[in-house]
């Protein structure tokens, strides 16, 4: 992959990212689902493990609800058809009815399959 190449790939996953915030916080369940590997992995704050079905039940139920989400930074290495973001964000929540906010470092693995990127894992810990 040429240096032209991937600027531009790193420049569509740092946007495909912001993107899956917006969804997020606008509760653009079916756009999210449709972003999520079918084997995703999401590992939590607390180090609990999430697949996609468990956690988008958790966004279609309610029980957790995104209020905002505030991009700190963010920054994309390209590996071939294999994407690592590297970023850092405020996030406010709603869980089981109570709210918070949280400023974390996260990690996200994207690969492309059928010509589309998809999140196949989501690594989350305190700021």
């Amino acid at each position: 992959m040429d240096a032209l190449t991937q600027t531009a790939t790193a420049t569509e996953i740092l946007n495909l990212s912001q993107e899956k915030f917006h969804w997020k916080t606008a509760g653009e369940i079916d756009a999210i689902e449709d972003l999520f590997d079918d084997e995703l992995v999401f590992i939590h704050l607390n180090g609990h493990f999430s697949s996609k079905q468990e956690w988008i039940q958790e966004l279609r139920t309610g029980r957790f609800v995104y209020n905002a989400i505030d991009l700190l930074q963010a920054s994309v290495k390209v590996y071939g058809n294999t994407a690592v973001l590297v970023g850092k964000a405020r996030f406010r929540v709603t869980m089981n009815g109570s709210k918070g906010a949280w400023t974390l470092v996260y990690t996200e693995v994207y690969t492309r399959k059928n010509n589309h990127w998809k999140l196949v894992n989501l690594h989350t810990t305190a700021a």
